[in-house]
C-alpha cells in the first residue's frame, strides 16, 4: 500500500484553506481507505477543520507497473484513468493555532485505516510563504480549466479561491475550443465577475489540424470562427497576429504532452511563447526536453525577432483539471507599476500586450529571478554599437530556501553558452541587484537569458541585442 502526497505544497500565509491532493495505490485487493486523523506539526487537527470524502478509493497498479514509484506511474495513465486519481483533503485554516498558520515549513501527516484494520500513513511538508512582491513582475497562471463548459472538475469560483490562496495576481481560464463554443460571451462575463483579489481573464486552448498539437490564445474578444482541430498551427498563429488591436498572441502548449507538437513536420514561427514548465512534468534541468526545445527554438528564430517582433518567450502553465495535483507553476509578467489598480479592461489590455511581446519569466515553484541589460527586462531588445558597455544587473527573490546556481547565457545562432555563473544560499530578497556584470557588446546580433537551478528552477525570456549601424 502506498499513500501519495506531493513533495511540495505552498500557500500564502493567511490562505483560507489548503487543498491537499491524496491518492492511494496498491497491488492487492484493497478497495477503499478511511481517514483516521490528520496531524499538523504533530498536533491533531479538529474535525471541523477537515473536509474529506467518507472513503478514499485505492487504485490497483497493473502488473509491470513501477510499484516502487507510483507517482511516476501517474504520468503514463490515459485521460479516463486519471479522472479520479486524486481525492482532495481540504483543511480550513480558521480555528488552527496561530503557530500552525505562521510563515515557514509545517509538517502534515495523514493516517488512514483499511476496512481490515490496517493503518497506513503518509507525510509531507507545507510551506507557507508568499510569492515575491514586485511593482512590475506580477505572478500569473496562464493555463487553467474548470467545470463550466470545459473539462475541469472544480467550479470557476473554487479554482479562483485556490489561486488566491496561492498568491497569484492574475489567471487565464483556457477552456477547450470545442467545449466553450456557443458560450464565449457568458464565459467572458464570468471572468470579469470573478475578478477581485485576483484578475481573471478569458483565454482559449485550440487544437491544430488533426489535433496534432495545442495552442493557447490570449487576447481574444470573440470565439466566432475558431474551429477546433481544423487548421495548421501556422495558419492559426498568423490569423491571431493579424487580429485588430494587436494584443492577441499564441503560446505553444505542453510541447511534449498529449499530443506533442509535431516540431519536425510542422515547425512554426511568430508565436509569442512556449511552455517550458507544463502539467505533470518530471524534469526541469537544462537537459530536459522542454528546455532543450526552447533553446533550439530561440536560436532558430533569433534572426526574426528584429524583423517581426515575435519571440518564443519562456512560459509556464499548470494545465490543471483538478484531477492530478496542482503543480503551482508561475509565469511572472512584466507590467506597468500601476497595473494592479487599473479597471479590469485596462488590466486585460496591458497583460495581453505583455504576453504578445514576451515579457515573461517561468518559475517552477514561485521564485522570481530576472536581469536587466542597460535597464531593459527579459523579452525586450537593445541596440548598441559594438564594444559598448552592457551593464547587466541580476535580481533574485526566492520562495524556497536552499542552495542555488545562477547561469547567464549568451547565444548567437546557436543554443548559447554560459558566460557567467554564481551560487548563493537562501531565498534572497529585496529589489536591489544581487550581482552586477559588465560586458562589451558584440558586433553581431545576440541574445541573453538567465537560468536558476536548485530547490526551484527559473528560466527568463531572452533580451536580444542588435549592433547599431555605423
Amino acid at each position: 500500500m502506498k499513500i501519495i502526497l506531493p513533495e511540495f505544497l505552498r500557500w500564502q500565509p493567511g490562505a483560507e484553506q489548503w487543498a491537499v491532493p491524496v491518492s492511494a495505490w496498491d497491488t492487492g485487493p484493497t478497495s477503499y481507505l478511511r481517514l483516521r486523523r490528520v496531524l499538523l506539526d504533530g498536533r491533531p487537527v479538529a474535525g471541523r477543520n477537515i473536509i474529506f470524502p467518507g472513503v478514499m478509493p485505492v487504485y490497483l497498479l497493473p502488473a509491470g507497473a513501477r510499484t516502487s514509484d507510483p507517482a511516476a506511474y501517474l504520468a503514463t495513465l490515459g485521460r479516463e484513468d486519471k479522472r479520479y486519481a486524486c481525492s482532495w483533503l481540504i483543511l480550513k485554516t480558521a480555528g488552527l493555532s496561530a503557530l500552525q498558520v505562521t510563515g515557514g515549513e509545517h509538517s502534515l501527516e495523514l493516517e488512514f485505516i483499511t476496512f481490515a484494520g490496517m493503518t497506513c500513513r503518509a507525510a509531507t511538508t507545507i510551506l507557507l510563504a508568499p510569492l515575491p512582491a514586485h511593482p512590475h513582475w506580477q505572478p500569473v497562471e496562464l493555463q487553467m480549466h474548470n467545470s463550466s463548459h470545459d473539462d475541469g472538475h472544480w467550479s470557476p469560483a473554487a479554482v479562483v479561491k485556490e489561486l488566491v490562496g496561492r498568491g497569484y495576481r492574475a489567471l487565464y481560464f483556457t477552456p477547450h475550443a470545442d467545449l466553450i463554443a456557443g458560450f464565449w460571451e457568458e464565459f467572458a462575463g464570468l471572468c470579469r465577475d470573478l475578478s477581485g483579489t485576483i484578475a481573471v481573464f478569458p483565454g482559449l486552448e485550440l487544437a491544430t489540424r488533426n489535433s496534432a498539437g495545442h495552442l493557447l490564445i490570449y487576447g481574444l474578444t470573440a470565439l466566432e470562427g475558431w474551429q477546433n482541430a481544423r487548421n495548421p498551427g501556422q495558419v492559426i498563429i498568423d490569423r491571431v497576429n493579424r487580429l485588430p488591436g494587436h494584443t492577441a498572441s499564441v503560446t505553444v502548449s505542453h510541447p511534449f504532452g498529449r499530443p506533442p507538437w509535431p516540431w519536425e513536420d510542422e515547425p512554426v514561427v511568430d508565436y509569442s511563447g512556449l511552455e517550458v514548465f507544463s502539467g505533470l512534468q518530471w524534469y526541469f534541468d537544462l537537459e530536459s526536453r522542454p528546455l532543450q526545445l526552447w533553446r533550439r527554438e530561440v536560436a532558430r528564430l533569433s534572426g526574426r525577432v528584429f524583423l517581426t517582433g515575435y519571440l518564443p518567450s519562456a512560459r509556464a502553465g499548470s494545465d490543471w483539471h483538478q484531477v492530478l495535483p496542482y503543480q503551482g507553476y508561475v509565469t511572472y509578467v512584466y507590467l506597468p507599476d500601476s497595473w494592479a489598480g487599473l479597471p479590469w479592461q485596462e488590466q486585460k489590455y496591458f497583460l495581453d500586450l505583455a504576453l504578445r511581446r514576451g515579457y515573461t519569466v517561468a518559475s517552477r515553484r514561485g521564485g522570481l529571478a530576472y536581469f536587466l541589460i542597460n535597464g531593459q527586462p527579459p523579452g525586450t531588445s537593445v541596440t548598441l554599437p559594438p564594444g559598448a558597455i552592457l551593464e547587466i544587473k541580476i535580481y533574485w527573490q526566492g520562495v524556497v530556501e536552499g542552495d542555488y546556481q545562477f547561469l547567464l547565457f549568451q547565444g548567437y545562432k546557436n543554443m548559447g553558452k554560459a558566460i557567467w555563473q554564481a551560487e548563493t544560499r537562501g531565498a534572497g530578497g529585496g529589489r536591489r541587484p544581487a550581482w552586477k556584470v559588465e560586458l562589451a557588446a558584440p558586433g553581431e546580433t545576440s541574445y541573453y537569458w538567465l537560468y536558476v537551478s536548485g530547490p526551484d528552477q527559473v528560466l527568463t525570456s531572452p533580451v536580444f541585442l542588435r549592433p547599431a549601424r555605423r
